[in-house]
């Protein structure tokens, strides 16, 4: 019998859940009073997702998929650096949220297996 260490397989990021509270800060109809909570959640599930999609592309880019999702990245990380200006939170809330979208639909894309040629 061989001693191997276990190997850690993180499960799969919970897109749903991010996707769910996105439409919230997203809709219309949101009270403005629950944005800046919107913005704390939007900003766990960025700092959650961020790495997640890192990992999917090895060093250098070799499709355009992985060129889109590091063009993502950039824009989700220059949006986790902004506070939101006084009076802004609804705004800030809703450029979190579009950009947790677009960063979900990259790790779905970059986590499938690659097509046979």
């Amino acid at each position: 019998m061989t001693d191997r260490p276990a190997v850690t397989v993180e499960p799969p990021p919970d897109l749903v859940v991010m996707r769910e509270t996105a439409a919230i800060a997203l809709d219309e109809n949101t009270h403005p009073e629950d944005h800046a909570a919107l913005a704390a959640m939007l900003r766990g599930h960025l700092h959650e997702l961020v790495p997640r999609v890192e990992e999917l592309i090895p060093g250098r880019p070799t499709v355009v998929d992985q060129y889109c999702a590091l063009a993502c990245l950039g824009e989700a990380r220059r949006k986790l650096s902004q506070e939101a200006a006084p009076g802004g939170e609804v705004a800030h809330a809703r450029r979190l949220a579009r950009v947790l979208v677009a960063l979900a639909a990259h790790w779905e894309t970059l986590s499938q297996p690659a097509a046979a040629p």
